[in-house]
């Protein structure tokens, strides 16, 4: 199964960084639009606790019979019409008047009320504490108020002796002001909003393009490592690890492995210079890497003009045809700075088995390539057990 894509979310520094980013923006925006509706909602409530009670002071004062509505609920026709006169001034739409045991005595509105109604908890709550409280409603089907956003605010009726005779419930209607704040803190929380995506987006731009030149960096040295940085082919512990990994494998499949050896490339420094033969490394390279069309096939600098060439072959035949392929491509003409030369290749080929190792592999490939130049160079040479044989001849030979 391949990696999810949170796997590869956490592998990549970049989508993680801009993830942090948009995480980190995401809760904070959650966070500003719940302290902006606790901010609208405090000073909607304040506002409104503060036009009821000044309504309700004035209603207080210039009020006559006030024990005797409070107490009794009694008021003259008089005193309702300036009563209805002066909501519109603060934009009340109701009160109720309870006694000090909490039951009504006095509603602005006409309207049928349950028994259970003529009792409030709240008001009696109000009249013992003599503490203000405030309530945010919002208009549902069932109400008869005509206003979206209401604040219920419970005043205790003080006299002027300081004498509490009862409780005045107001209803003060706050849409407009809820209206009025909420596109002002819109406004204020979109600058807000705004900073902080260049707070956050600058420091995760610049540890993306941080992290982009290391990760170059990385890469730089990675090839430094791993490839020859004149042909772009593996270079030596590249291609012997390669070689490793795949005989480490309990009966792995069979190699095609080719040890190439350039022929007479001391003479061509010496005749047309190192540059010319730096390029004519760079020529048989790309041979070699166009040779290969499987998946998994690699070319190795070896030495100073040696490659080796690892492939995935069929069989013995399709093995052949791509060493075939080499010496035709090589064979070719190479031209450079008005310079014609014709190379030609030294191959020892080795088909593998399942009883090699990395090291018998390249052993043998490494004998062939010797033979094929014992026997005049520009050659295949396949490995065979005769051709160690012979090797240990001649050493024999020499040793004697």
């Amino acid at each position: 199964m391949g990696p999810s894509g949170f796997e590869k979310t956490i592998k990549n520094p970049m989508l993680l960084a801009f993830a942090g980013a948009i995480s980190l923006l995401c809760a904070f925006i959650l966070s500003l639009n719940a302290l902006i509706g606790w901010q609208v909602e405090n000073s909607i409530r304040d506002d409104a606790v503060s036009r009821a009670q000044n309504w309700s002071d004035n209603y207080i004062r210039t009020t006559p019979s006030l024990r005797k509505l409070v107490e009794k609920g009694i008021t003259t026709p008089a005193e309702i019409e300036r009563l209805e006169t002066s909501f519109a001034l603060v934009d009340v739409v109701r009160f109720e008047i309870f006694d000090k045991d909490g039951m009504l005595t006095h509603l602005s509105d006409t309207g049928v009320l349950a028994p259970s109604q003529f009792f409030n908890e709240t008001a009696l709550n109000v009249f013992d504490t003599g503490e203000t409280t405030a309530i945010l409603h919002k208009r549902s089907n069932v109400d008869k108020l005509n206003a979206q956003t209401y604040v219920e605010v419970y005043l205790p009726i003080d006299l002027p002796n300081a004498d509490r005779i009862g409780v005045l419930e107001v209803y003060v209607d706050v849409s407009d002001l809820e209206a009025a704040l909420k596109d002002a803190f819109r406004q204020i929380s979109g600058y807000l909003v705004g900073g902080t995506i260049v707070v956050l987006l600058l420091p995760a731009l610049a540890y993306v393009r941080r992290t982009r030149q290391l990760m170059r960096k990385d890469k730089q040295l990675l090839e430094l490592t791993r490839y020859d940085q004149l042909t772009g082919t593996l270079n030596r512990n590249s291609i012997t690890e390669l070689l490793k990994q795949k005989f480490s494998v309990v009966g792995a499949e069979p190699i095609g492995l080719l040890f190439v050896d350039i022929d007479h490339f001391k003479q061509v420094n010496d005749q047309f210079g190192h540059a010319c033969g730096d390029l004519l490394l760079q020529h048989i390279a790309c041979i070699l890497k166009h040779s290969t069309d499987a998946e998994g096939d690699q070319v190795g600098r070896f030495g100073g003009d040696e490659f080796i060439l690892v492939c995935r072959c069929a069989d013995l035949k399709e093995f052949r045809c791509l060493y075939g392929r080499i010496m035709a491509d090589a064979g070719k003409s190479f031209c450079s700075d008005g310079i014609s030369y014709t190379p030609s290749l030294s191959i020892g080929a080795y088909f593998t088995s399942k009883d090699d190792t990395e090291k018998t592999a390249i052993h043998r490939a490494d004998l062939a390539v010797y033979a094929a130049k014992r026997r005049g160079r520009n050659q295949v040479v396949e490995y065979s057990r005769e051709i160690e044989g012979l090797f240990d001849q001649e050493t024999a030979r020499r040793l004697a």
